[in-house]
Parts: C-alpha cells; sequence; structure tokens
C-alpha cells in the first residue's frame, strides 16, 4: 500500500511539476509576445514621426520655393518692368518724340529679353522644359552644361544608364532629377571646391547614382539634425523607394549615392 501511496505521490508531482512547466513557458511566451508589441508600436511611432519630418520637409520645401519665386519676380521681373517704364516715360517726355529713337529702342529690347530671361529661368526652376520635352538624360546634361557655363564649379556627367533613366515614369523622373539639382545647388552653395562628378551605373538589382565634389567636405553625424536640403533629398527619394549613403570628411569633399531599386 505505501509503494502505491509514493507512486500517486510521484505522479501528482510529475503532474504538478509539467504543469508549473507549461504555465512557465506560457507566461514567457506572452512576455515576449508584449515585449515584441511594444517594440513594434515603437517602431511604428518612429516610422510615424519619419514620415511627419519628411511632409513636414516637403511642405516647408514648397513654401521656400514660392518665397524664392515670388522675390525673383519682385526683384529681378519686377525691377526690370519699372525700369522700362521709366525709360518709356523719359521717352515721351522729350519734345514730341523728337529724339532719335534709335538708342530709346535698343534700350527697351535690352530690358525685355532680360525680362524674358528671367521669366524663362523661373519657368525651368518651376517646370524643366527639356524633362518633359526630351527626358532625363538630355535634362541633366543641360544641368551640367549650365553649371559648366556659370564658371563657378566644373561638372562632369558619366550616364551609363541613359535608356533606363530616359523610361523612367514622370513622376520618378522628376524627383531623381531634383535630387540631382539640390545636390548640385549644395555643391555650388557649401562645397568650396572646383569639380563636381555625376555619375550613373548599374549595380545588381539596383541602378546607382552618385555625385561627389572636391570641396572642404564636412563632419558627418547621420544621427545628427538634418538640413533642409537633405529633407528634401530624402522626401524625394522616398517616392523611388531609394536608399542612400554619404562619404565625407574634413578636407575631404562630399560624397553622396543612392541606389534605387531595379
Amino acid at each position: 500500500m505505501e509503494n502505491g501511496d509514493n507512486i500517486y505521490l510521484l505522479i501528482m508531482l510529475s503532474m504538478v511539476a509539467t504543469f508549473g512547466i507549461i504555465v512557465s513557458f506560457v507566461l514567457l511566451h506572452f512576455r515576449n509576445l508584449n515585449r515584441l508589441s511594444v517594440q513594434a508600436e515603437a517602431l511604428q511611432q518612429a516610422q510615424i514621426q519619419y514620415q511627419q519630418k519628411l511632409l513636414e520637409a516637403v511642405i516647408e520645401s514648397q513654401e521656400a520655393e514660392r518665397r524664392r519665386i515670388g522675390q525673383d519676380l519682385h526683384d529681378d521681373v519686377g525691377t526690370a518692368l519699372s525700369n522700362l517704364r521709366m525709360t518709356v516715360e523719359l521717352y515721351q517726355q522729350r519734345d514730341g518724340f523728337a529724339a532719335d529713337p534709335t538708342a530709346f529702342i535698343s534700350t527697351c529690347k535690352t530690358i525685355i529679353d532680360k525680362v524674358m530671361g528671367e521669366v524663362r529661368q523661373i519657368s525651368h526652376n518651376l517646370s524643366p522644359v527639356s524633362l518633359n520635352l526630351y527626358g532625363f538624360t538630355e535634362a541633366v546634361e543641360e544641368l551640367a552644361d549650365m553649371l559648366n557655363n556659370g564658371g563657378r564649379l566644373r561638372c562632369s556627367l558619366d550616364n551609363e544608364a541613359a535608356a533606363l533613366l530616359d523610361a523612367l515614369p514622370a513622376p520618378q523622373a522628376t524627383a531623381l532629377y531634383r535630387v540631382v539639382e539640390e545636390l548640385l545647388n549644395n555643391a555650388i552653395k557649401h562645397s568650396g571646391g572646383q569639380h563636381v562628378a555625376l555619375k550613373f551605373y548599374f549595380e545588381p538589382n539596383a541602378l546607382v547614382f552618385s555625385c561627389h565634389d572636391d570641396g572642404q567636405g564636412m563632419r558627418w553625424e547621420p544621427a545628427s539634425k538634418k538640413g533642409m536640403g537633405l529633407h528634401n533629398i530624402e522626401s524625394r527619394l522616398t517616392i523611388l523607394q531609394a536608399t542612400y549613403t554619404v562619404h565625407t570628411a574634413p578636407g575631404a569633399g562630399f560624397g553622396f549615392v543612392a541606389r534605387l531599386p531595379l
């Protein structure tokens, strides 16, 4: 009878131990689930905050562009038209327009040409004509030519992916064009260098775009607060589902490489 009691006791202890192990596993499982849930929620919040920052950057970029266009219209076009009006009024004040009109006509033509040039430049900044008419390759070549003609910075272009770039849908082509434009503007304003190189090429499953200058470079900290220009670039790369890396250091120039998945 005693042996039977011992066996019964052992069975009960085994059942209790098994139940305890099961309960422990269940509790551990729910604890892990809760931890994963917290991590997922934190990740979602981080993604929401990142998207919010990109949206704010896009809105601020649009407002900055509107302010810049308004200033260009006021300072350049407005001033030129005021000069034209003053020229006409001064000519009208002469005795019955008796003066030789040659200088008057020449001055008016010069001012009108200036206005046309300024309007053309503003229109190009809003919507690049060459991008819409001739495709991405032609538009980027025009950017490089404009930079070289300006004389402040020499630009070289190596395009090994012209066919694919020209086949990009309009929203993607415009987004990538604006990235190139932003990087070139940054190089002009901040690099202090003499040369910037643009390159488009292929890697396995990716179209790669790089931009490198020989300027002063900078101390790069990815986690630090980013400027408006980089936020604008990130927002456009998001449209392309692209990633990017930065290679720079004080005195070592600035390098930017973006990879667009194919």
